[in-house]
């Protein structure tokens, strides 16, 4: 008997993905497993190249549910962000010793104007960019959005992934920030501690790092729309505050932050493109594990049936 093509209606099998309601895609959890599950072909799923996610041959056609990061939206993400540190970094390496005007403004305004309060918020904030802090917390937010019933090496190896993107990416800026060898601001208008070169901002780079690689992993668990939108949000207000707690403790200039901006979402871009290209199948090729949606159990027509109920 015909097997229904990929797409179509097909009885679901008593053990058949799906039943237990949950939504699975390519996400950090599964990019991190290399696996691919054993069993019959309920177990067997393909990748749907438009979408990015699961079609299970046999099943009822349903509306996949978009994965967090897009191939596509990664890719052009890091370009962008790639091309704008690129131009930032030649302008201030171009200058040398000599400080531009903006920064110079913004950090004569910062000092003039902070106060006791504000500057003990931003000694307390600089926290979510200390590399020994959040890096390691990645294992745990890897481990958590891989999902309940997940196998140990699963959660490690979303927690590992996660770690590594923002880790490697924490080296590479430390590689920059020797090469560019910028000065920080004067020492006398530090009201925190700091160290090394300036440009990029390093804790700036690593809770942008940090605050993208755990987006990344807890969107994957909560539906498109606004949970989503909040999810991106918080990290975008935590890579945010991180930023500006350096330009009001007095330790960075206002393009060493923009630059630790731009350098964390380059390269977090950059390396989700190419972990959603190396899972990727090739068409009609290897097999990826996931799990529909609840309505992919619905019955259908009998096995061997070339037409689905929409289909006319």
């Amino acid at each position: 008997m015909s097997r229904p093509p990929a797409g179509r209606a097909g009885p679901p099998g008593r053990d058949s993905p799906g039943q237990d309601g949950e939504d699975q895609l390519i996400t950090p959890a599964a990019a991190a497993d290399p696996e691919v599950p054993a069993g019959g072909d309920a177990d067997r799923v393909t990748l749907d190249p438009a979408a990015e996610s699961a079609v299970i041959p046999g099943s009822p056609h349903v509306t996949p549910t978009p994965a967090p990061v897009s191939r596509r939206t990664a890719a052009i993400a890091a370009a962008a962000a790639g091309l704008a540190l690129a131009v930032l970094t030649i302008w201030i390496a171009g200058r040398g010793s000599t400080v531009p005007a903006v920064d110079q403004d913004i950090h004569r305004w910062v000092v003039e104007h902070r106060g006791p309060a504000g500057v003990s918020v931003a000694r307390t904030v600089r926290w979510g960019g200390i590399t020994w802090v959040v890096f390691p917390a990645l294992l745990v937010v890897g481990a958590a959005a891989a999902g309940a019933g997940s196998s140990l090496r699963r959660r490690a190896g979303a927690g590992l992934l996660l770690c590594l993107v923002a880790s490697t990416g924490g080296y590479a800026e430390i590689q920059l920030n020797h090469l560019v060898a910028r000065a920080r601001p004067p020492v006398a208008d530090w009201a925190g501690a700091a160290s090394g070169m300036s440009f990029p901002s390093g804790h700036t780079t690593a809770a942008t790092l940090a605050a993208l690689t755990a987006a990344w992993g807890l969107a994957a668990r909560v539906r498109p729309g606004w949970r989503r939108r909040a999810v991106w949000g918080g990290a975008a207000a935590w890579a945010g505050a991180v930023g500006w707690s350096r330009v009001w403790l007095g330790v960075h200039w206002p393009t060493d932050v923009a630059a630790g901006w731009l350098f964390g979402l380059a390269w977090f871009g950059a390396a989700v493109a190419v972990t959603l290209t190396a899972r990727r199948p090739p068409a009609g090729g290897e097999l990826v594990p996931a799990v529909v949606p609840a309505a992919a159990s619905r019955p259908g027509p009998a096995a061997g049936s070339e037409r689905g109920p929409a289909a006319g």
